[in-house]
C-alpha cells in the first residue's frame, strides 16, 4: 500500500507540472501580451517593452515555466528598487491587475467556492442515490418513471439555462430566494445557507441526474446476482438484501463522488457567474478576461490539484467500501 501511494504521489507531481506547462504555452500561443492591458491607451512601443519586462511576459515558455516552478518553492520576485514586488512561497505568480500574489486571491475567493461545492455535493448525493435506489427498488413503478425522466431531463440540459430559470422563477417572479451576493458561514449561518439554497438547486439538479442513473443501474445488477437471489430463496428478507445490494454501488458512486466535489472545489463558473458569486470560477474568469497568466495558470494548476488528489482518496476508500476490491 505505501508502495502504491508513493507512486501515485510521484504521478501526481509529474501531472501538475505538465498541467501547468500545457497552460503557460496555450496561454503564450492563443492570448494576446498581457503588458498591452497594463500599459494603458496610448502605450508606445518602448513603454511597453519596459512593462513587459517588468512583469517578466517577454520571456520564453520554458522561461516562464521554470520561474514559475521555482516560485512554489522559494517565491519570485518581479522588477527591481522601490517598484520591487515580492511573492512568497508557495507563489502561483502575481496579479498585476489585482495587486496581489494569486495565492492570496486563491485563499480570499475559495471560501465562496468551499461552500457552494459542499453544499451541493451532499444535496445532488442525497437526491440522486435516494431515487435511484427506490427506482431500482420499485422498478416500472411511478417513481421509477419519475426518476428515469428526471435524470434524461437533467443530464441534457444546460446548466447555465437551470440557472437562469431557477434565477427567473425564484428569485425575480417569486421574490423567495436571493438572487445574488454571498454571506460568511461565520457571520450568520442562516444567511449563509439562505444565499446559497439557489446555487444549491442548480448545481444538485445537475449532477444529481447522473447519480440517479448509476444508483438505479448498479443497484439492478447487484439485485439479480446469484448471491442475493440466493438468499432471497434462503428466506431473507427484503430489507436484508437491500443492505447487501447497496454496498455493491457504494465503489462507483464514491469515484463520482469524489471526482465531483473536487471538480466543483475548483470552481463552477457558470453557477457563480449567473449567481454573482465571486469564487474560483469567477477568479479564472476574470484572469483569462485581462490575459492574466499568473491567474489562468495558479487556478487551473490549483483546481487539477484538488481533482488528482480526490481521485487519489476515491481510489484509497474503495477496499474499504468493497472488500472484493482488496483480492484484486
Amino acid at each position: 500500500m505505501i508502495v502504491y501511494i508513493a507512486r501515485r504521489m510521484v504521478t501526481a507531481v509529474f501531472m501538475l507540472l505538465s498541467i501547468a506547462f500545457v497552460t503557460i504555452c496555450l496561454f503564450f500561443g492563443a492570448s494576446k501580451d498581457p503588458a498591452r492591458s497594463m500599459c494603458g491607451k496610448p502605450c508606445p512601443p518602448e513603454t511597453r517593452a519596459k512593462v513587459s519586462a517588468y512583469m517578466q511576459t517577454d520571456q520564453s515558455v520554458l522561461w516562464q515555466y521554470t520561474e514559475f516552478v521555482k516560485g512554489l518553492f522559494a517565491g519570485r520576485t518581479y522588477g527591481q528598487g522601490a517598484q520591487q514586488v515580492h511573492c512568497p512561497a508557495p507563489c502561483f505568480g502575481y496579479s498585476f491587475p489585482n495587486r496581489s500574489d494569486v495565492t492570496t486571491l486563491i485563499a480570499e475567493r475559495l471560501p465562496v467556492t468551499l461552500s457552494l461545492a459542499l453544499g451541493a455535493a451532499v444535496l445532488c448525493l442525497v437526491v440522486g442515490i435516494g431515487l435511484g435506489a427506490l427506482s431500482a427498488i420499485r422498478k416500472g413503478g411511478v417513481v421509477d418513471r419519475f426518476s428515469t425522466g428526471f435524470a434524461m431531463f437533467g443530464l441534457s440540459v444546460p446548466t447555465f439555462l437551470v440557472g437562469l430559470l431557477v434565477l427567473q422563477v425564484f428569485g425575480f417572479m417569486l421574490n423567495a430566494l436571493p438572487y445574488s451576493g454571498f454571506v460568511s458561514f461565520s457571520e450568520s449561518p442562516a444567511d449563509w445557507a439562505w444565499h446559497l439554497i439557489g446555487p444549491w438547486m442548480v448545481l444538485s439538479f445537475i449532477l444529481a441526474a447522473g447519480y440517479i442513473r448509476v444508483t438505479r443501474t448498479q443497484l439492478l445488477n447487484e439485485l439479480s446476482a446469484d448471491h442475493l437471489v440466493a438468499m432471497t430463496a434462503r428466506g431473507a428478507s427484503n430489507r436484508q438484501v437491500n443492505r447487501h445490494a447497496v454496498r455493491g454501488v457504494m465503489v462507483p458512486v464514491a469515484a463520482m463522488f469524489a471526482l465531483d466535489v473536487t471538480a466543483l472545489l475548483g470552481g463552477s463558473v457558470i453557477a457563480e457567474k449567473v449567481f454573482s458569486l465571486h469564487g474560483l470560477g469567477d477568479l479564472l474568469l476574470s484572469g483569462v478576461n485581462e490575459s492574466d497568466l499568473s491567474i489562468v495558470v495558479g487556478v487551473t494548476l490549483f483546481s487539477a490539484f484538488l481533482i488528482i488528489v480526490g481521485n487519489l482518496i476515491a481510489d484509497l476508500l474503495m477496499p474499504l467500501l468493497d472488500p472484493r476490491i482488496r483480492r484484486v
